[in-house]
């Protein structure tokens, strides 16, 4: 059994985005390390995924600390799992749509422990950069929270965090044609949500 170790390394956010893999190669090259026992892999692998994958579990919890601890979680259960594969499992892993199922299934795990909270009940990021911009992303995240989780979940894969959708069929176990319908009908919802509230709002 290998030991990926996890702890300090996986407490920071990191804020260099991830590299994208070349779509040409054959095996993911962080998974091929992992496989071979590379001591830095793991490292490696939160360095390349944590941004992307916070974003997301930010996009799903509304709240810093509930990511922060979601994606902390999901590492650690990946650390744990990888661990226990085998040599031959490892180098053929595709590690990105892996980590996302692995945190698409925590986040959900919590929001269902919290079900007293209302799911478009958005915590404030922080007191400072109330610009036009950061309202305007924090509406729309507002808006996605009113989402049917099915469509939440589709919307945020695809346009949040940029998943081809392949990828978001990996991490949902959705059929491609059923990942695209809750797309168009959950973008068609957010527009008719947010144009309902601006309308009240101009009416304020």
């Amino acid at each position: 059994m290998r030991n990926f170790p996890y702890g300090p390394v996986v407490v920071r956010v990191v804020e260099t985005e991830a590299s994208k893999l070349d779509g040409t190669a054959e095996f993911d090259p962080l998974a091929v390390r992992l496989a071979e026992g590379d001591p830095q892999a793991p490292g490696s692998l939160v360095k390349r995924h944590y941004a992307e994958l916070y974003r997301y579990a930010f996009s799903v919890l509304r709240e810093e600390r509930a990511a922060e601890d979601a994606v902390q979680d999901a590492f650690e259960r990946a650390f744990s799992a990888l661990g226990r594969y085998s040599e031959r499992r490892l180098r053929a892993m595709r590690l990105r749509p892996w980590m996302y199922r692995i945190t698409l299934n925590v986040a959900r795990n919590r929001l269902r422990q919290r079900r007293e909270v209302p799911l478009e009940e958005i915590s404030a990021v922080d007191s400072a950069g109330h610009d036009e911009q950061r309202e305007g992303v924090m509406d729309a995240l507002g808006a996605l929270g009113k989402l049917p989780e099915r469509q939440r979940v589709a919307v945020t894969l695809r346009y949040l965090q940029d998943l081809p959708y392949a990828e978001i069929c990996s991490v949902t176990g959705w059929p491609e044609g059923s990942a695209k319908t809750l797309v168009r009908r959950g973008l068609m919802r957010l527009r008719k949500i947010m144009a309902i509230e601006d309308t009240r709002g101009d009416r304020r």
